[in-house]
């Protein structure tokens, strides 16, 4: 028969497993710098699609739906504007900095920066007032960021 302390201890080392989370959309924990990279890119990205169909729509059917694109694609930015600032603060969360260290994005000269460091400098080491520290990065994630990488630069040499 099984005792109590044998069960608690078999729960509590299944809540110990790491388990695969693609929370994107949560601002709270901390983001490491290949992720940052990654979902910034892909971001960009899609929102660069979106934006290259609706500028194809809209000159091919600029009459009848000038109206609905702009929404559309001012709709789009908004959204892509606050998965930026999601992960811009799970990275500060990274530095063991709040998400209102964001606000020097609005100092033109200290945009990029402020984006390099993000990018170059790691988070702190260990666990931080923000949680724990990021995941260490996967085959995969080193494999979406230089095919997303790989995108961008043929996309830019057409």
């Amino acid at each position: 028969m099984n005792q109590p302390s044998q069960l608690s201890a078999l729960n509590h080392s299944k809540a110990k497993k790491p388990r695969l989370s693609l929370d994107i959309s949560n601002s709270l924990g901390r983001l490491g710098r290949l992720r940052f990279l990654k979902y910034s890119l892909l971001i960009f990205i899609i929102w660069a699609a979106i934006a290259s169909a609706s500028n194809i729509l809209w000159n091919l059917y600029y009459t009848g739906w000038h109206e609905a694109l702009s929404l559309f694609m001012i709709f789009v930015s908004i959204i892509a504007s606050v998965m930026g600032v999601i992960f811009c603060t799970r990275r500060l969360n990274d530095f063991n900095a709040t998400g209102w260290w964001m606000l020097i994005f609005f100092v033109p000269i200290a945009t990029p920066i402020m984006l390099l460091l993000m990018l170059l400098l790691p988070g702190t080491k260990g666990e931080n007032r923000f949680g724990p520290a990021p995941q260490k990065n996967s085959k995969f994630v080193y494999v979406t960021v230089f095919l997303m990488l790989t995108l961008l630069f043929i996309a830019a040499t057409l």
